[in-house]
């Protein structure tokens, strides 16, 4: 397996389609959208692509924001779009791919912790990567205003200070 750590700025025209194509597998039109497919979200600042030789089989989002933890401001990382082709499941290339991330998010020393929201069933898979739930409020923006994000799971991850567990967190912007 390869990975590549890019700007999603800097992706070329293949690596893109390649993204498109694992979306597409991943989230088929015409499917019954998961909780949360209906917000609007951030696009991913930069991405993991894990590849098995010219097949893109994993990918990884991420933004690194400014956000408000009970109204103190804090940099953290964020994850999102996480998506591994399912015939590629279960061999751990989302798992490479995340811990990947964190050598990223660790490399900043503003960025205090990690956050990213998951379904419900997904949450074990991520414990064992070290991330925690967060049981406080998460805010977000959508297009009518902000409001509480209610349609997954929060997690959270140790970065250079510890994750917090409870509190009011404001994104400051769209999820990811």
């Amino acid at each position: 397996m390869q990975l590549d750590l890019k700007a999603v700025a800097d992706l070329t025209a293949v690596e893109q389609a390649a993204r498109d194509a694992l979306t597409a597998v991943v989230y088929p039109p015409n499917a019954t959208p998961t909780p949360g497919e209906e917000l609007t979200s951030a696009a991913p600042q930069w991405v993991i692509l894990a590849w098995e030789g010219e097949q893109l089989v994993s990918h990884v989002g991420i933004v690194v924001r400014d956000v408000t933890l009970d109204g103190r401001e804090v940099r953290i990382g964020g994850i999102g779009s996480v998506k591994t082709h399912p015939a590629a499941r279960g061999r751990g290339h989302a798992g490479v791919a995340l811990r990947r991330a964190s050598v990223f998010f660790a490399a900043d020393p503003a960025i205090a912790f990690a956050l990213l929201v998951c379904l419900p069933p997904l949450v074990p898979f991520y414990g064992k990567l070290g991330w925690q739930p967060f049981d406080g409020a998460l805010l977000v923006e959508q297009p009518g205003g902000r409001v509480p994000f209610t349609a997954n799971e929060v997690l959270v991850l140790p970065v250079h200070d510890r994750a917090p567990r409870a509190g009011t967190l404001d994104l400051q912007g769209l999820p990811w």
